[in-house]
């Protein structure tokens, strides 16, 4: 493979080029020995290097030299994914696509931003700002996270329940199929002529191919928001309320709902809400969620609380990125091993399942950290 690497070196000048010891913090992503995975501590991540091109066409020669070689490529965004999805478990050529970070341009008229795949959200969020503009996506991890893989997991932030996932704000977007070709789809809200080929790397994961670029749908800074806190006797009572303000129609920009535990005990529910957009529309919709959770028996808390959790909700994210810029050893949260299970149901079988959830882990001896 040496070859492989001197060639690379040719293509992207040497300090773009990371081997060795350099290339050790390519072996992993947010994915730490806390979590409940049995097969972590066997996992030998492999990066033949990791390398930083500029531009697709460099993403190209890089894929296409890869593949020459028979080295596996593994796109790297903000390295914040929970399940390992960038890890290069066999040897490999890790695609780190940061420098690729430019904002190309931003239309207002046609509500439309077109970035590179490595800008951070945060950066994209700061410079639609200045142009009365929203991105409208918003995870946890918005100070890390990368257009292109928040693109490659069709991540859900914040704002979701109003906004949609991440790739429903992608009109179009370039791609580096496997065999080093350049793909471009779309760009425009509605097509009817043949298939959507943006899917096929939405949420993909790179499997697909690397996406370098995309145009993404935007939304007009909200004239108003408010936010409020509700805390429930019971998860049933909590969750009823949820399934109300969807079926009323509302469009909450937040809205989080969950029960924490506490040495195998639940505390009270919390539920988060939040409306932004117009003022009039959000005076409404909030005054209809109020008295949805007022007839189910929630209790309202402070409006400090609801504050509170809007302002810290990046915080956990902020400092991954912290730890991974200084090195630090990656750390359980809660001090033990934990996971986390990600269902897809239909509303009307969530209680059910809840409760099927409990009786496992109380059979296994196990201990719920949160459910949600």
């Amino acid at each position: 493979m040496e070859r492989l690497l001197t060639q690379l070196e040719e293509l992207l000048g040497r300090r773009n080029v990371y081997r060795g010891k350099d290339a050790e913090p390519y072996k992993w992503d947010a994915l730490g020995s806390g979590r409940g995975f049995p097969g972590f501590d066997s996992l030998t991540p492999q990066p033949l290097a990791a390398v930083r091109p500029a531009a697709k066409d460099e993403v190209s020669a890089v894929v296409r030299l890869a593949g020459e070689h028979r080295a596996a490529g593994v796109p790297f965004g903000g390295g914040s994914g929970l399940m390992g999805g960038a890890v290069p478990v066999r040897p490999s050529i890790v695609i780190d696509l940061a420098r690729m970070d430019r904002v190309l341009s931003i239309d207002p008229d046609d509500m439309t931003v077109s970035v590179q795949a490595g800008a951070v959200l945060q950066v994209v969020e700061d410079e639609l700002g200045k142009h009365g503009l929203l991105l409208g996506h918003d995870p946890w991890t918005v100070g890390v996270a990368t257009v292109g893989g928040a693109i490659s997991t069709n991540s859900l932030g914040y704002r979701g329940t109003r906004y949609g996932s991440m790739g429903d704000h992608v009109m179009g977007l370039t791609a580096v199929l496997p065999d080093g070709r350049i793909i471009e789809t779309g760009g425009v809200p509605k097509a009817s002529v043949g298939p959507d080929l943006a899917h096929l790397f939405i949420g993909g994961e790179g499997c697909f191919g690397i996406v370098t670029e995309a145009t993404l749908q935007v939304f007009p800074l909200p004239e108003a928001r408010s936010l409020r806190a509700f805390q429930f006797s019971s998860f049933e009572q909590g969750f009823r309320v949820v399934v109300q303000v969807q079926q009323r129609g509302l469009t909450p920009s937040l809205l989080d709902y969950g029960e924490s535990y506490s040495d195998g005990r639940p505390e009270p529910c919390r539920l988060y809400l939040g409306f932004e957009g117009l003022r009039d529309e959000v005076a409404v919709h909030d005054r209809l969620a109020g008295e949805i959770c007022a007839s189910a028996g929630g209790r309202e808390l402070p409006s400090e609380e609801a504050q509170e959790f809007w302002e810290h909700r990046h915080d956990i994210g902020d400092r991954y990125a912290e730890r991974r810029r200084t090195g630090a050893p990656r750390a359980s949260p809660i001090g033990a091993s934990f996971d986390f299970v990600h269902v897809s149901i239909p509303a009307s079988r969530v209680l059910a399942y809840r409760e099927a959830c409990l009786r496992t882990i109380e059979r296994h001896a196990l201990a719920p950290i949160e459910l949600g």
